[in-house]
């Protein structure tokens, strides 16, 4: 059983840093969005790598005037899976460890 525990450990662990990476690019795509035009390639690099995670969010959820809630809506969604999902894999590892 260790070793199930040991790879329920890993997934979670990468799984945790793949979530709050995703939550690095959201917020810095969002914060270039308004200093920076589309034109500058780092802009470009992180609108490239959040499109995929805000598109179909922006289908449910239309831009209001100026501000877009997607990117918002987005970090919500990635958090409620961290705390949901990587939590439950650690305790259930822990649990198996026993």
């Amino acid at each position: 059983m260790f070793v199930l525990a040991n790879l329920l450990d890993a997934v979670a662990v990468v799984l945790n840093i793949v979530i709050w990476f995703a939550i690095f690019v959201l917020v810095i795509d969002a914060i270039l969005s308004f200093i920076m035009p589309y034109y500058f390639p780092i802009r470009r690099m992180f609108d490239a790598m959040a499109e995929p995670m805000i598109r179909p969010l922006r289908r449910i959820i239309p831009p209001y005037g100026m501000f877009d809630f997607s990117p918002f809506v987005a970090i919500l969604i990635l958090v409620f899976i961290q705390i949901f999902l990587v939590n439950t894999l650690f305790d259930l590892s822990v649990v198996l460890k026993r």
